[in-house]
């Protein structure tokens, strides 16, 4: 008899050191059983087969049948795609559903029964799940890349300033009070360049950054969204892909514009973050999308950096003037019509791209 599975994936360590062990629960026929899987070793145990159950002693984990539900997106997303590697290779199914959805059909219960209810939704509610495809674990090894590409050039950076610092000390306590020819700047790019350390960090932010194209020139939202942008390279597009995640999630447009912070707020202006204020948006996502806007204004004969301009030159039609508000603050100077036209632009620009991404999803269907 097969199984039916929902897993609640958790970050496994609050900030206050709670533990957060994954939730397990197979439902076999009237047989419901409920495991934790408290740390990284024990969900890859889990994945292999080899988990070891407390009570029994018995070894369990996925089997050749095992249909799984999980979450779309996510914390989730590393044990999802070891999950369907490992069921192609024995005959499982796994499935997941957008949050969004799991929401509505929670209804207010407690998150912590979400195992249980994915379980009884896949039996019930199969047709709201996506099956985890080869295509959905190119998009989460995106992440993966992404995230070794930023700790590469963190610790590089990280050297750099320790090198700098120490050049600065050697330079001004130097025992002989004798100061290197050139000055401070020509010490640190001799000790750049001849430092093992450093070359290494160098290297291996160039490798890092080859793994990751390559891991966006599998993706097909990548290809024929993104790299025909002109402005958006790589390292601008693989931000805004990693933190989206998958469209799917989003139901509809508005979802993904707050999601990225490019929505109006209810009185009209674009958020940012405010004294009192809920930032509900993802910074991350907002400040790609920034680094973008910034790209529309240097290509100004690219089709997005043509709008930049369009936006620009309507808003100062409106705004002739520059005013006044009540807390004396200025509006509508120069500075503040760039922000607004670069932020408009950019939502036009989410638009297009839910528009685009949910094209290739219907397709590839």
């Amino acid at each position: 008899m097969f199984r039916l599975i929902g897993i609640r994936h958790r970050i496994k360590q609050t900030a206050d050191q709670k533990a957060h062990p994954t939730q397990v629960t197979i439902v076999t026929g009237e047989d419901v059983q409920t495991l934790d899987l408290a740390d990284e070793a024990a969900e890859l145990n889990w994945v292999l087969g080899e988990f070891t159950v407390k009570n029994s002693k018995k070894k369990d984990g996925l089997r050749s049948g095992d249909q799984v539900a999980m979450i779309l997106g996510g914390s989730g997303d590393n044990l999802a795609f070891a999950l369907s590697r490992r069921a192609e290779e024995i005959g499982a199914d796994i499935f997941r559903m957008p949050a969004a959805v799991l929401k509505q059909h929670r209804n207010g219960g407690d998150k912590n029964d979400d195992a249980s209810l994915l379980a009884e939704l896949l039996k019930t509610n199969q047709q709201e799940f996506y099956e985890t495809q080869p295509r959905d674990r190119d998009l989460i090894w995106l992440r993966v890349s992404l995230q070794a590409r930023i700790d590469a050039m963190q610790a590089r950076i990280a050297c750099e300033q320790r090198l700098h610092q120490r050049v600065i000390g050697q330079t001004f306590c130097s025992p002989e009070g004798k100061f290197p020819e050139g000055g401070i700047e020509k010490a640190f790019a001799n000790l750049k360049a001849n430092d093992a350390i450093m070359q290494a960090l160098i290297k291996e932010e160039k490798a890092r950054d080859r793994d990751l194209k390559k891991a966006l020139e599998a993706l097909p939202v990548y290809e024929k969204i993104f790299k025909p942008i002109e402005g958006c390279g790589p390292a601008i597009a693989s931000r805004i892909i990693s933190v989206i995640q998958d469209i799917r999630r989003f139901p509809t447009a508005a979802k993904l514009k707050a999601f990225c912070g490019a929505h109006l707020l209810d009185d009209g202006r674009f958020p940012r973050r405010r004294s009192g204020e809920l930032a509900n948006w993802s910074p991350d996502a907002r400040q790609a999308l920034y680094l973008l806007g910034d790209q529309f204004n240097y290509r100004a004969d690219s089709f997005w950096g043509r709008k930049f301009r369009e936006y620009k030159v309507h808003f100062r039609t409106v705004h002739p003037e520059i005013e006044i508000n009540d807390k004396g603050k200025k509006k509508y100077t120069d500075g503040h019509i760039h922000k607004m036209a670069t932020w408009r632009t950019l939502t036009k620009f989410v638009e297009f791209l839910y528009k685009e991404w949910w094209r290739l999803e219907n397709e590839a269907k």
